[in-house]
């Protein structure tokens, strides 16, 4: 049982040090506006697979202005160098407890700024960036057992325009570009939601899955994970 444990994370060791992600689901809330001058601060912690990206600490910020248009601003930050933000405008129909929401938006985000061991002990690093276009249809259901549970699904689709370069850092201290990916990509990203808690304060529970059209395979470099997770807290004003 030891021997088999030891292997198992000699291998996630190496797994971890071997890739490097460029992009993960982003935990942005589902917002669900329902009223003029509604107001929401949603704070989350959040954790990628199959390859294990760093944790990553996210902010939503969503307003409803006039009635039936929403606005959303939300940052996600991995490391000091590793970033995501993200800004959206739209519309929301209440029909009752159910909410349909529908939101353009555009997003920016830069890959992971790290030196990449691998099992030869080869230096790389991955830097680069990414715009991302999309659109987003959300529905949901909120203020439900007298308002203390919030459920929500969302879609959001659109265009990646990525940016990435892997040099190589090599033993005189000097950088060695070996390989780019610089191309466009279609984006499809579901998300679920789910709060509990009270009118104004609940506890939230998001799950993310990513999927990117025309994506390097067996590519160490040029990762990116699927799904993502968060816990958070979210406020309604």
């Amino acid at each position: 049982m030891k021997r088999k444990t030891s292997l198992f994370l000699t291998l996630l060791l190496m797994g971890l040090a071997t890739s490097c992600v460029v992009y993960h689901p982003h935990n942005a809330d589902i917002p669900l506006l329902h009223e003029k001058g509604e107001m929401q601060v949603d704070a989350s912690a959040s954790l990628s697979a199959p390859l294990l990206a760093h944790p990553a600490l996210n902010a939503s910020f969503s307003y409803a202005p006039l009635q039936a248009v929403g606005l959303q601003a939300s940052f996600s930050i991995t490391e000091w160098n590793t970033y995501y933000a993200q800004a959206l405008a739209g519309t929301f129909f209440p029909f009752g407890k159910t909410v349909l929401e529908g939101y353009l938006g555009y997003g920016y985000g830069n890959s992971c700024n790290n030196n990449i061991n691998t099992i030869r002990d080869v230096h790389y690093r991955v830097d680069g960036h990414y715009n991302l276009y999309f659109g987003q249809v959300d529905l949901g259901w909120v203020n439900l057992a007298d308002g203390d549970i919030d459920i929500g699904m969302g879609v959001k689709g659109g265009l990646m325009q990525s940016q990435w370069e892997k040099v190589l850092l090599q033993e005189d201290g000097t950088e060695k570009l070996e390989e780019t990916l610089d191309a466009p990509h279609l984006l499809f990203e579901p998300q679920l939601m789910f709060r509990i808690g009270g009118p104004k304060l609940k506890v939230s529970v998001n799950v993310s899955y990513a999927y990117l059209t025309d994506w390097p395979k067996e590519n160490n470099f040029f990762n990116y994970d699927r799904f993502s997770g968060s816990l958070g807290l979210h406020i309604r004003f």
